[in-house]
């Protein structure tokens, strides 16, 4: 068929052309690219990598393809958009660099099944295949899916009995106060039989060191600094920073006690891993499992200094040091988002002061804003947004004529969205005439079968897209009345508590601000240049 016989609704389309893997199969020495994935950098999975990459070669060789790259991955493979090298793989594929891949099982690939079967689906979308060694997959000839999850059901249910196993085995070796940890806390190393923690006499004289001077106050700051100036390495044979001071003064291992079963992690709706805290029954804890290198005592003295630097923390950020505007508030000269920030007043060399300035900065978006750096005092910006808030709901006809002002450019927008809305209308009416009439003309043997199919098929595709199109236009039409609906509801909820307003809680202030408004711009003189509410 010649290109000037494609359908219009087709040829105005930039579409892409498919190119059947099936095509490939008698092919020999096609380029593809192999696939390899690790869970860890540890050396002992080096071996692993080049077992893997010269079963792939040979298979290759073998089979007559040609291997042109081994893409790998060397960190956890559950989640795909944390893998670089499969990600390049896959745009090797779509630019037909390589038009297959070939790994050396299903599970080498991912830890889910849905991600195996989304990333199946993802290298066939682009004309590429994917073919399993071990399991004898290729999903030229199998590609009906089924056989795919079932591979990937079974690797990931062995799996799990795998490590349900080692969980039996770890949660025993701790009811009998045995240590799981590879890796001991600092002061301490492994037993020779790798059981146990036992005294480290490197870093012993170090941890006591920590120890005395949080008790005699130093900050973790200060201890931080002090042993890297000293070149003294940290745990892991890293650089001190202040949660690795925070660590060590808050962990009850130095008691004497082993924990174990305490947290686990969870995947979440977004694919994402969150730490949560087990059921207290759940939690395995056993006391004199190993030499304690700190008393009671000390402990409960370092949980007192910890618990009053807390307090005193959280005092600095009551509701009235936090920053009522950083989610709305815009520099005026850029655009660009404004940010709050507390600054120590010793480091700016005020004498005799103690505590902390807090400011707004413009973050000098796009380098458009002449020096020198913006800033504003938060307590009265503060005060300007919730005077704000008070003077648009005292007087409700003003708030909503305030809205209705940005609200007004959509009201072009509106008579452009019915009068488009009144033409797709009349199109798929005309359509559906159009249906009728091809469906006469086949009963009359006017056209054949194929004709028939092919022309219902071009006029359900236009249908389709234009009854899309007109649920985005009935969306639009209806979003004004929305947002009025909207700022009503605010407007009679907040209306008795005006007055109040400036009392409330920070939470509630805030969630009024982030509700009503979009953004607010702030000039170097403290006035609101312009406000666009949240429609």
């Amino acid at each position: 068929m010649s290109d000037d016989l494609i359908p219009a609704h087709i040829a105005g389309r930039r579409l892409t052309v498919l190119h059947d893997p099936k095509e490939t199969i008698s092919q020999e020495f096609i380029n593809i690219g192999g696939y390899i994935r690790v869970s860890t950098p540890k050396e002992a999975q080096a071996s692993s990598i080049e077992y893997q990459k010269d079963l792939l070669k040979q298979w290759a060789e073998v089979n007559k393809y040609n291997l042109v790259k081994v893409y790998t991955d060397i960190k956890s493979g559950e989640y795909k958009y944390l893998r670089n090298e499969l990600n390049e793989m896959l745009n090797d594929i779509k630019k037909g660099k390589i038009k297959g891949v070939v790994a050396k099982e299903i599970s080498r690939t991912s830890r889910d099944v849905m991600d195996i079967l989304e990333l199946k689906r993802e290298i066939a979308s682009y004309g590429g295949f994917f073919i399993s060694i071990k399991e004898n997959y290729d999903s030229r000839t199998d590609d009906d899916e089924f056989l795919l999850i079932l591979h990937a059901a079974l690797a990931q249910k062995e799996r799990k009995q795998t490590a349900g196993r080692v969980k039996l085995t770890q949660i025993m070796k701790a009811k009998e106060g045995k240590t799981n940890s590879p890796n001991p806390a600092y002061g301490y190393m492994l037993s020779e039989d790798g059981q146990h923690y036992v005294k480290n006499p490197e870093t012993y004289p170090i941890l006591r060191f920590i120890i005395e001077k949080y008790i005699e106050g130093w900050g973790q700051q200060k201890l931080a600094k002090y042993l890297n100036s000293k070149g003294i390495p940290g745990p892991r044979g890293k650089k001190w920073h202040s949660n690795s001071i925070k660590t060590i003064v808050s962990n009850p291992v130095y008691l004497g006690i082993t924990m174990y079963n305490i947290t686990t992690t969870v995947r979440t709706a977004d694919g994402k891993r969150k730490l949560v805290v087990r059921p207290r029954e759940e939690w395995i804890i056993r006391e004199n499992t190993h030499e304690p290198l700190i008393t009671q005592e000390e402990w409960d003295k370092m949980q007192h200094i910890a618990e009053q630097r807390r307090r005193k923390y959280d005092h600095e950020w009551t509701c009235e040091k936090k920053y009522l505007g950083s989610a709305v508030l815009r520099c005026a000269e850029c655009g660009g988002k404004v940010y709050g920030m507390r600054i120590n007043k010793k480091k700016l060399g005020v004498k005799n002061r103690s505590g902390y300035y807090y400011r707004y900065f413009c973050n000098g978006k796009n380098g458009k804003c002449p020096p020198p750096m913006k800033s504003w005092r938060m307590e009265e910006v503060d005060k300007m947004i919730v005077d704000l808030v008070k003077e648009l709901f005292s007087d409700k006809d003003r708030l909503m004529d305030s809205i209705k002002k940005q609200l007004s450019f959509r009201e072009t927008r509106n008579i452009e969205i019915l009068k488009k809305r009144a033409d797709i209308v009349k199109r798929i009416e005309h359509i559906n005439k159009a249906m009728k009439k091809q469906q006469i003309a086949y009963e009359e043997d006017v056209i054949t079968l194929k004709e028939y199919r092919e022309r219902i098929s071009e006029l359900r595709a236009e249908q389709q897209d234009l009854n899309e199109t007109l649920a985005e236009l009935d969306s639009e039409l209806t979003s004004i009345d929305s947002v009025v609906e909207r700022f009503n509801k605010i407007y009679n909820y907040i209306k008795e508590k005006i007055n109040s307003f400036e009392d409330m809680p920070l939470e509630e202030q805030s969630f009024f601000i982030e509700s009503v408004f979009e953004k607010i711009y702030l000039t170097r003189d403290y006035e609101f240049e312009k406000i666009e509410f949240k429609l």
